[in-house]
């Protein structure tokens, strides 16, 4: 088969190398042989649909597919003496959706045996990942070789591969019971995986060429692709560049289904924790960015990573937000993806976390919490002392998923809010303590607990803080959002010496009173995310 033409480039040279590859594996195991083979694999590796599970797990958030790479072209080594099934192994007990397995030889020192000792580790899970295989195919050799060492899907790269080529290659793996990954780097190819009848199409932010990575890739390629996505109900996926859930988020609220992880997993300590932090069900601060009246403004902090998107309706608050651009905020992030079965303008979207949820035992509602943020940011009303009735009419119209009590209303009534979650904010003073804030609060059974700075004009956005032992020593008592006077230059130590469930900010992101500056709501929300790795931090 005869390789598209392009110039002398890494992956011009490693195709080279794999197509002598090919030919000398055909000396040793005809085609024909291999093929005799597939029974037997098909009954010591049973294959399991690798759409289907990314979907199940798309569901809950974003899949994860982790990656077994010993080495690359750009990096070198990475974890050349790696023991592929025991690593394997950590991804799927973290819940990884499918494991990458690097099987090219010569810059990527993988084998076909790392694949088969990745298959034959995750066997006996109960709801096993899917098993990757992720090579330069460019034979359909390769795809009978891959089903023959236990792979449930392979990659196919659109950049090596003459159309009608890459439309057989995926028969090929149909006819297998293999659903492949096919992958693209720009429009063109994006708009060939389609033609091909592609149905798992994963964007490569790094460039195959001279292996540099642009995170902007993956929105590129599904701008002009949208429609048609949806329409043959196509799972996007992110590929290379993801080093945190901050990157994930990006791409999910674009509509991306699944991110492949690889370099920050193996030069991690604990890869099994970081695939949980990738999927957003670990115990990172949780960060709620608040006072948004545009959109697109809107848009770029969930496109930051921010968990919770604060609308205020509080009377009066120069962050104050009609009921129509609340609306549009809302659809314009929560309806935003590619996905086909994303729901429409008539239909209403159900609460993901409830006010029964808050009245879980504490690990149950803080699990129930972040399964909730895990599938996309949280829209919260913010109000302050208005009409209970007029709050509860705004939240179902704007299809709100919380609502914050920011003035004074007190813990007496909450059940009024059934079914929306309350986040209920008290007020500390400078001559406050912990012990008379504990005593004064509901229950937690009854709402979320926030503190915030006391200013004797203002509800919030104050822009002043208050003494964080306080929080600290409450956040000990019962989870709780910190709030008052937080900016992206001193979030981190807030996280660091409060370590609260979430933190919150307005004032902080702001150049102009009541109007959000992009790159501050960038720069805070990655900094709280990023507050227990002191080298991620963005300063001034």
């Amino acid at each position: 088969r005869r390789l598209v033409k392009m110039s002398a480039s890494i992956l011009h040279k490693i195709c080279e190398q794999r197509k002598q590859d090919v030919a000398e594996a055909k000396e040793k195991v005809s085609l024909q042989e291999l093929k005799d083979r597939i029974e037997a694999a098909n009954k010591e590796f049973p294959v399991i649909n690798f759409r289907d599970r990314l979907r199940e797990d798309s569901c809950k958030g974003v899949a994860v597919v982790a990656e077994v790479k010993r080495a690359s072209p750009s990096k070198g080594d990475i974890a050349p003496d790696i023991k592929a099934g025991e690593q394997g192994l950590k991804y799927a007990h973290a819940g990884a959706a499918a494991i990458s397995v690097l099987t090219e030889p010569t810059w990527f020192k993988g084998t076909l045996e790392d694949m088969r000792e990745v298959r034959k580790e995750v066997a006996s899970l109960s709801r096993r990942p899917a098993v990757l295989r992720k090579d330069f195919l460019i034979d359909e050799y390769q795809i009978y070789e891959a089903r023959v060492y236990g792979a449930d899907t392979v990659l196919l790269i659109v950049a090596v591969l003459e159309e009608e080529v890459l439309k057989k290659l995926i028969a090929t793996a149909r006819e297998l019971g293999l659903e492949p990954l096919v992958e693209v780097n720009n429009d063109a190819e994006t708009k060939m995986a389609l033609r091909s009848g592609a149905r798992v199409i994963g964007v490569n932010n790094r460039n195959l060429h001279n292996f540099t990575v642009d995170a902007n890739t993956t929105e590129v390629c599904m701008k002009d692709n949208i429609e048609q996505i949806r329409s043959d109900d196509v799972i996007f996926c992110a590929l290379s560049g993801i080093q945190c859930r901050a990157d994930v988020q990006q791409y999910q609220v674009l509509g991306v289904e699944m991110v492949l992880v690889g370099e920050a997993l193996m030069r991690s300590s604990d890869p099994g924790a970081l695939v949980r932090k990738l999927r957003g069900l670990d115990d990172s601060v949780l960060v709620k960015t608040c006072g948004f009246k545009d959109a697109a403004i809107a848009a770029h902090a969930a496109k930051a990573g921010a968990d919770f998107i604060g609308l205020v309706f509080a009377k009066g608050s120069p962050r104050e937000v009609s009921l129509e651009e609340a609306k549009r905020i809302v659809y314009s992030i929560r309806h935003n993806g590619c996905r086909a079965d994303q729901p429409s303008k008539r239909q209403k979207t159900s609460l993901r976390f409830t006010s029964q949820d808050v009245r879980k035992p504490r690990e149950q509602m803080l699990a129930a919490l972040r399964e909730a943020t895990a599938r996309g940011p949280l829209f919260v009303g913010v109000f302050a002392n208005q009409d209970p009735k007029e709050v509860k009419r705004i939240a179902e119209e704007v299809e709100l998923d919380m609502i914050q009590l920011s003035g004074h209303e007190g813990w007496k009534d909450l059940d009024f809010y059934h079914p929306f979650p309350v986040i209920n904010a008290e007020h500390v003073a400078s001559d406050s303590t912990a012990e008379e804030l504990l005593k004064k609060v509901g229950g937690e059974d009854e709402a979320i607990l926030m503190l915030d700075t006391k200013h004797p004009q203002m509800e919030g956005g104050t822009g002043e803080t208050f003494d964080w032992a306080i929080a600290k020593a409450v956040q000990e008592a019962r989870p709780l959002f910190t709030a008052g006077g937080l900016d992206p230059n001193n979030v981190a130590k807030c996280v660091i010496d409060v370590r609260p469930m979430a933190i919150d900010a307005s004032s902080g992101m702001e150049k102009v009173k009541g109007e959000k500056d992009p790159q501050l709501v960038y720069q805070f929300v990655r900094n709280a995310k990023a507050a227990m790795d002191e080298k991620d931090l963005i300063r001034d």
